[in-house]
C-alpha cells in the first residue's frame, strides 16, 4: 500500500512540474502587458510570473525577439516598433521636461536624464510595467556629464563622468558610479578622457564610448571602456576607418560601422580581445546604394541586422543574407530625427535585482 501511495505522489509531482514548465514556456512568450493581466488569473499564476526564474525566462525570450524603440526628444514620447506594430509610449513625466534625453536601453529599462542648469535628474524606467525610479542626486557638474550603463545578470552600474562645479582646474574631470546593489553613488576619482557624448554601447558588463582624436576634436580617435569592476581602458581604432563612425552591439560583440561616403560603402569591424590587446578584424565591406538617397544620421544594430536611419527613409542590412530592405514606416518617424535603440521587454524591477 505504501508503495502504491509513493508511486501516486511521485507521478502527481512529476506531472505538476511538467505542467509548470509548459505554463512557463507559454506565458514567457506573452507581452509584458498581457503578463500583468495574467497575474490576476490565480494565485498560482501570480506566484509563477513573479518568480525570479520566470522573470529571467521571459527576458531570455524577449532578447530573441527584440524590437526597436525611438526617442522623440521634442515630442515627449517614445515609439516602439515591433514588426508592423507601432506603439506610442508617453514619457514618465507630468509635462514636457526642460532638457530630457534618452541615454540607453538595457534589460527592458530606459535610462533618461533631465537637466536644469547644473542640476540634473537620472531616471531608470521600465516602460512595459511603467515603474520608474529616480536615482539619488549627486555632485553638481559644470556641464551635462557623460553617462554609461554597464549591466550583468541581476545588477547594473551607472558611470557618470563630469566636471566638478566646485573646481576650476581646466581639463579636470571625475567619475562617479551608481550601483543597483548599494543604491548609492560613490566617487571613483579622476578620469583622463572625456567621452564625445553619452551615446555608448554596453556589452559583456562593459561600457564603451567614443573619445575624440587629439588633433581633431570633432572626430573619434579611440574608445574608452569601463567594466562593472570599475576598470578603465583605452582601445585604439583600426587605421582604415572613416570619420563617419558608429559603435554597435552586433550579436554580443563590440563592432564599428565605418561609412565611406565617397566610395558608397560601409565597413563592419568587430573587436577581438587577446590578452588585453585590442585586435580588430573587418567582417565585411558592402556597397551602400542608400547613400545616393541621403545622409545617414544614425545607426543601430539588432541581432544580425543593422538599421541605417536617413532623414526621410529607413533601411536594414542583413549580414547573413547580405541584402538590403527598406522599412515602410510612413510618416510616423519621418523628419523627426529620433534616437534609436534595440529594446527588449522585461518584468525586471527598476532596482535591477531579483534575488539572483
Amino acid at each position: 500500500m505504501d508503495n502504491v501511495r509513493c508511486t501516486s505522489i511521485c507521478t502527481w509531482t512529476e506531472n505538476w512540474v511538467e505542467e509548470e514548465d509548459i505554463t512557463t514556456n507559454i506565458l514567457s512568450r506573452l507581452p509584458v502587458k498581457s503578463l500583468l493581466i495574467c497575474k490576476s488569473v490565480s494565485k498560482r499564476w501570480r506566484r509563477l510570473i513573479c518568480s525570479p526564474d520566470f522573470v529571467l525566462s521571459q527576458l531570455r525570450w524577449s532578447r530573441e525577439n527584440p524590437s526597436f524603440i525611438f526617442f522623440l526628444r521634442y515630442e515627449n514620447e517614445l515609439i516602439k516598433i515591433s514588426g508592423e506594430v507601432f506603439e506610442r509610449i508617453p514619457l514618465p513625466f507630468g509635462q514636457r521636461p526642460n532638457n530630457c534625453d534618452m541615454i540607453c536601453s538595457f534589460n527592458g529599462f530606459i535610462c533618461l536624464t533631465n537637466y536644469i542648469g547644473w542640476n540634473h535628474n537620472i531616471f531608470i524606467w521600465n516602460p512595459a510595467t511603467q515603474e520608474v525610479q529616480l536615482l539619488p542626486t549627486t555632485t553638481l557638474s559644470k556641464k551635462p556629464p557623460k553617462i554609461g550603463v554597464a549591466y550583468g545578470p541581476g545588477t547594473y552600474k551607472l558611470f557618470r563622468i563630469f566636471y566638478p562645479a566646485s573646481k576650476s582646474q581646466p581639463g579636470y574631470c571625475e567619475c562617479e558610479a551608481y550601483s543597483s546593489i548599494t543604491r548609492s553613488w560613490k566617487g571613483i576619482g579622476r578620469v583622463t578622457y572625456w567621452p564625445m557624448s553619452s551615446k555608448h554601447v554596453s556589452i559583456n558588463e562593459t561600457v564603451y564610448w567614443f573619445i575624440s582624436a587629439e588633433k581633431d576634436r570633432t572626430v573619434a580617435g579611440s574608445i574608452l571602456a569601463v567594466d562593472l569592476e570599475e576598470n578603465f581602458r583605452k582601445i585604439s581604432l583600426p587605421e582604415e576607418v572613416s570619420r563617419n563612425l558608429s559603435l554597435v552591439d552586433l550579436e554580443g560583440c563590440l563592432s564599428l560601422i565605418s561609412i565611406h561616403v565617397e566610395a558608397n560603402r560601409f565597413d563592419l569591424w568587430v573587436l577581438q580581445d587577446y590578452k588585453n590587446e585590442a585586435i580588430w578584424f573587418r567582417k565585411c565591406s558592402e556597397d551602400m546604394p542608400i547613400l545616393e538617397i541621403g545622409y545617414v544620421f544614425s545607426v543601430v544594430a539588432q541581432k544580425n541586422e543593422i538599421l541605417f536611419m536617413l532623414v526621410e527613409r529607413y533601411f536594414v542590412y542583413n549580414i547573413g543574407s547580405r541584402t538590403w530592405r527598406e522599412l515602410d514606416w510612413g510618416d510616423v518617424l519621418r523628419r523627426k530625427y529620433p534616437t534609436a535603440f534595440a529594446f527588449t521587454e522585461s518584468l525586471l524591477p527598476c532596482t535591477g535585482t531579483i534575488g539572483i
